[in-house]
């Protein structure tokens, strides 16, 4: 078994008319918290602005991610809107 991560990462959009994802945030999972309170504490410790956001959280095996859950959250700064874990 690897190690658990949290990862949160910002959607753009690019030129070509797909999307990007850039990353703010990724740190071990201690298990204190779950994905949402997570996401909403790295956004307001980072001061992260208006956008859509997509927090990942899963284990890492032999240096390749293996996503357990993912949260799709609309921030506007101060509040979020989320779909469920």
């Amino acid at each position: 078994m690897g190690s658990r991560f949290y990862q949160v990462s910002l959607i753009e959009s690019s030129g070509s008319g797909g999307s990007l994802f850039r990353q703010i945030a990724r740190e071990p999972a201690d298990g204190t918290e779950d994905l949402h309170a997570w996401m909403v504490r790295t956004l307001l410790a980072r001061r992260c602005d208006l956008g859509l956001y997509v927090g990942e959280t899963g284990v890492i095996v032999a240096d390749e991610d293996q996503v357990d859950a993912d949260l799709w959250l609309a921030w506007d700064g101060v509040a979020a809107f989320a779909t469920a874990e």
